[in-house]
């Protein structure tokens, strides 16, 4: 019930967002009312069943509500998110083409390769959760603590495997992190999306990853440690980092409305009266670890975009 009533927030107070973007050629559609008169793509750059993907798919109904017509959701999935970001960077800036999609492709990624597009392409339109990384395990995981798996770690180094959602991605570079802070010599196995992580932890294939606390929740895995500075509340038996000696932070933004500066007047007033949750407050979604922004809460870094003009 109550990420159901922050999603129908959310996707009223991301259209009015949308509704002030600098567009270009669709601008004079919107403004005549007449948006959408077909349905809105939402690309997701990772795998059906994902931690980016649930979030997509939690706020899809809300958004069809709030827009007055039809969104389809959409995987295109490869290269650690950005062959979807560049798909909607490609697309034309009419409004029609949405991306969700968290930090990593939009700024990781264009620092790490060559890529048809930059974090400048793209028009930000809301931020919808900000999600604290959670190392896991498979279900009956042999780690139950960090340091079952710095020690199994160090009796063979280079041996024990960790997954990724791909190269440069955050849940990488949290175990980089990890490796350094600890003193172990961890394999690196990457994957497309956290989907496919997910299958191979269920399988036992794979003994340690680190992603956003839904997929703990969604798959029912083994919690290890929170690279966060608090324990979360909806995993109050699981200690952080710091805990365990290791001041450790990482976390994973994927998405409420974001606007560049000099659009902030018609932001505001244009999101005003669809206000439903309360301006700089943040909510906490407990079962999946996410806390939930107000429209206030701007960040251009990660969340919903589309194509600029």
């Amino acid at each position: 019930m109550f990420s159901q009533r922050f999603a129908r927030s959310c996707a009223v107070l991301a259209f009015a967002a949308l509704l002030s973007l600098p567009v270009g050629a669709s601008a004079p559609a919107l403004a005549q009312g007449s948006y959408p008169d077909k349905p809105v793509t939402i690309v997701i750059a990772w795998p059906a069943g994902g931690a980016t993907d649930l979030v997509g798919r939690m706020v899809q109904e809300s958004f069809q509500k709030a827009l007055g017509g039809q969104t389809i959701i959409k995987n295109v999935v490869g290269a650690a998110g950005t062959i979807g970001a560049a798909e909607v960077a490609d697309a034309a800036p009419d409004g029609y083409t949405l991306l969700i999609t968290p930090i990593g492709p939009m700024v990781i990624q264009p620092q790490r390769m060559k890529l048809t597009y930059s974090p400048n392409s793209f028009a930000p339109v809301c931020k919808i959760t900000d999600s604290p990384i959670v190392l896991m395990g498979p279900p009956n995981s042999r780690f139950k603590t960090v340091k079952d798996i710095v020690d199994a770690a160090k009796t063979d180094p280079g041996k024990l495997a960790y997954a990724s959602t791909g190269p440069g991605t955050i849940p990488h570079v949290s175990m980089l992190g990890f490796a350094k802070a600890t003193g172990t010599n961890l394999k690196h196995v990457p994957y497309k999306g956290s989907a496919d992580v997910v299958q191979a932890l269920l399988a036992n294939t794979i003994e340690v990853f680190a992603d956003q606390p839904n997929l703990v929740t969604q798959y029912n895995l083994t919690p290890v440690a929170v690279f966060a500075e608090k324990r979360l509340p909806g995993l109050k038996d699981t200690p952080t980092l710091k805990e365990a000696g290791f001041d450790l932070k990482f976390s994973i933004w994927n998405g409420l409305p974001t606007m560049p500066p000099s659009h902030a007047a018609r932001h505001r007033s244009i999101t005003a009266p669809a206000t439903i949750v309360p301006r700089g407050s943040e909510m906490l979604v407990h079962a999946a670890g996410w806390t939930m922004f107000s429209a206030s809460r701007n960040s251009p870094r990660a969340g919903v975009f589309q194509r600029k003009s």
